[in-house]
């Protein structure tokens, strides 16, 4: 239903219609397969055929949707609601976050979810498009990343103190692929990707009016 609606919109251009519905097809594909280097490589590519603030639009859903679980954990973080704000405002970031943000955050996504609104910051200097979109893709992983590492470890606090004490320990390996072969884990990663892919999808549409 979804292809059938983006290819009537797109009938007028039936190449850009069957690369976009390719692309689209392949990315909920990939998500389906928890092939995390192909859905980056995929979505880089419809971000390309989108409208850099309609593709910022995509990224900032999933990393306002982390805001308040950042915020009830770290209530003296507000410059990351500051921060959203700007950006969803007025399409500008600063270019190096406030110094509250370079503190250790040790709940379980917070850093995740740091490096996701530093990825945006950077997406928003100028420069070359390429790696401003590398930029949004970086920030649309770790805000994901920020929801699943929260969701596991955050019933796991002993399991995610050995993990951050010595990532490379053999104990700590065991750990991080116990997070990523969750059964949990593994259905909300699939459906934060399927997310993805429907709001780029929406915000072609939203392009091609």
């Amino acid at each position: 239903m979804r292809e059938a609606v983006v290819k009537m919109v797109l009938m007028d251009a039936p190449d850009s219609c069957d690369k976009t519905l390719k692309l689209l097809r392949q990315l909920r594909d990939a998500a389906e397969a928890r092939d995390p280097e192909r859905c980056q490589f995929l979505l880089k590519s419809l971000f390309m055929d989108l409208e850099f603030y309609l593709a910022l639009a995509v990224v900032i859903e999933p990393a306002q949707s982390f805001l308040e679980t950042f915020e009830h954990y770290y209530p003296e973080g507000k410059f990351a609601r500051q921060i959203l704000t700007q950006m969803v405002n007025t399409g500008t970031a600063p270019s190096r976050l406030p110094p509250e943000a370079q503190r250790d955050f040790k709940y379980p996504g917070g850093a995740n979810f740091m490096r996701a609104l530093s990825d945006l910051a950077h997406a928003l200097q100028p420069g070359p498009l390429p790696p401003r979109i590398g930029y949004l893709v970086e920030a649309a992983v770790n805000a994901i990343m920020a929801e699943l590492v929260e969701h596991y470890y955050g019933r796991r606090m002993e399991a995610w103190q050995i993990l951050r004490a010595n990532p490379e320990a053999p104990e700590a390996r065991a750990i991080a692929y116990a997070f990523w072969t969750d059964d949990e884990v593994a259905l909300l990663d699939i459906d934060h990707w399927l997310s993805l892919a429907d709001s780029a999808e929406t915000q072609l549409r939203r392009q091609l009016r």
